[in-house]
């Protein structure tokens, strides 16, 4: 496994640790899996690839008609 150092400004730690916050994961773990969305070879489109947890939840959903919305990074 490889280590992947990053220098965060304040404003952008804080702002990416409320989002793994709303994930309840620690940041590095957080960061982590958002890179290795962004990775995938099934991510055709990084834009509206959604995680792991979002796909759990909502692609329950048995609605064909449900299309799930573009989301920007």
């Amino acid at each position: 496994m490889s280590t992947l150092v990053l220098n965060l400004d304040d404003r952008l730690e804080r702002k990416l640790a409320l989002l793994a916050a709303r994930s309840c994961q620690p940041l590095p773990d957080w960061a982590a899996d958002q890179l290795r969305r962004l990775a995938s070879p099934d991510a055709t489109d990084a834009a509206s690839a959604y995680s792991d947890e979002w796909k759990a939840l909502f692609d329950a959903d048995d609605d064909p008609s449900f299309v799930a919305p573009a989301r920007s990074l």
